[in-house]
């Protein structure tokens, strides 16, 4: 199954807790007013690429890191190939997922294909995003009104608390990569 992604970004420590291993999806319509990415909002941007190959990439032996976190655009508008991308990573035992989402935790367990998502994540940063609600960084989240859940006993509230909120990185060409919650 191929997924239409933005970009791959390992050794991250602004995208969760520990190092992580990062994959922003590509598309979304919902096109939160003042977000971070809208890069990564246009449906045919990015590139296409295989699950079984992301998944190697996110978990490379020569980027070790603590979790993967998963972001956007928004994945669950690719919520077949999310599915098939968490299936694959708890196949080969990956570490603990984050992911972030502008859909709200109601939104996703009241859609068949977004609920079967959601036994495989292990934390979720969910709601759409609103410049006009002031960070809550204590929740890891963006904007006040989204919300951390925890889905598993792999994350605490505490593993959210203290973590860097942007970084910066030099990608292949020199060119700057702004990384993070904090816009």
């Amino acid at each position: 199954m191929e997924v239409r992604i933005h970009r791959i970004l390992t050794g991250s420590r602004a995208n969760g807790p520990g190092i992580r291993n990062v994959v922003w999806f590509q598309g979304c319509t919902l096109r939160c007013p003042g977000c971070f990415n809208p890069q990564t909002h246009a449906p045919h941007g990015g590139q296409s690429i295989n699950v079984e190959e992301l998944c190697d990439r996110l978990l490379s032996p020569f980027h070790p890191c603590d979790g993967i976190t998963i972001s956007g655009g928004e994945p669950f508008q690719q919520a077949e190939a999310l599915l098939n991308l968490l299936q694959e990573l708890q196949k080969q035992k990956a570490p603990p997922i984050l992911v972030f989402s502008g859909y709200s935790y109601n939104e996703l367990r009241n859609n068949p294909v977004s609920a079967a998502c959601l036994p495989f994540i292990d934390a979720l940063i969910c709601g759409p995003y609103d410049r006009k609600t002031p960070p809550v960084y204590e929740r890891f989240c963006s904007s006040g009104n989204q919300e951390l859940v925890l889905l598993s006993e792999r994350y605490t509230e505490n593993d959210f608390r203290n973590l860097p909120v942007m970084e910066y990185f030099f990608d292949d060409s020199g060119n700057v990569i702004i990384s993070g919650i904090n816009s």
